[in-house]
């Protein structure tokens, strides 16, 4: 996911998952009754990177991801676009079923992608993380999020850094998982060469 405030100038949207986070984002928008310039105060962004975000032109980080699902009052993981392919619905169980390949292309060096996988009862959502690793340097932290899921996340492979932001640094290789209560400030890195692929699945107390 591209994470930036300020507005970038884009001709065309960058692909369905971007539209369809954007129209999910709007729609929610007008069902609450806020303006543009409203909800783009209470997340601080500015209003210029939020049309673009409703319109798939941007995609939000992980932490305006958090802000905007609280001022809409639903889960982070039910803004989360959702990749093409076949869905199996039973017993209230959304399942996206997709192979890798049609998945959105992953994002640029240093970057997070995000899809979601699974809508379950009760307020779970399970979602793939990817992070690319950096192309030279040392990689950097995304942006601190904290959000009103409670989290879990499996290491598929790769290796990962979790900065809790008290002076923890979790570092995680493949087969390692973490456990983060709700509210808990977070943000994390590749921590190797390969980068890292993750999944996780949050449990919220909002309805959806």
């Amino acid at each position: 996911m591209n994470s930036t405030g300020g507005a970038e100038r884009s001709t065309r949207p960058l692909d369905d998952d971007a539209v369809a986070m954007g129209a999910r984002i709007r729609s929610l928008r007008q069902d609450t009754g806020l303006t543009m310039v409203r909800l783009a105060e209470a997340t601080g962004v500015s209003q210029p990177f939020l049309s673009l975000v409703e319109r798939g032109h941007a995609r939000p980080g992980l932490a305006t991801l958090a802000r905007l699902a609280e001022a809409l009052g639903v889960p982070s993981g039910s803004l989360l676009a959702r990749p093409a392919g076949s869905r199996v619905t039973a017993a209230g169980v959304d399942v996206v079923h997709v192979e890798a390949e049609g998945r959105a292309s992953a994002g640029r060096p240093g970057e997070l992608t995000v899809w979601q996988l699974a809508q379950l009862p009760g307020g779970l959502f399970a979602t793939e993380i990817v992070g690319e690793a950096a192309v030279a340097g040392e990689p950097r932290f995304a942006e601190f999020a904290a959000h009103d899921e409670e989290e879990f996340l499996y290491l598929l492979g790769g290796a990962l850094e979790v900065d809790l932001g008290d002076g923890t640094v979790h570092r995680l290789s493949a087969g390692g998982t973490l456990a983060l209560g709700a509210g808990i400030r977070h943000r994390w890195r590749a921590a190797g060469p390969e980068g890292f692929r993750a999944v996780t699945v949050t449990s919220g107390r909002h309805s959806h």
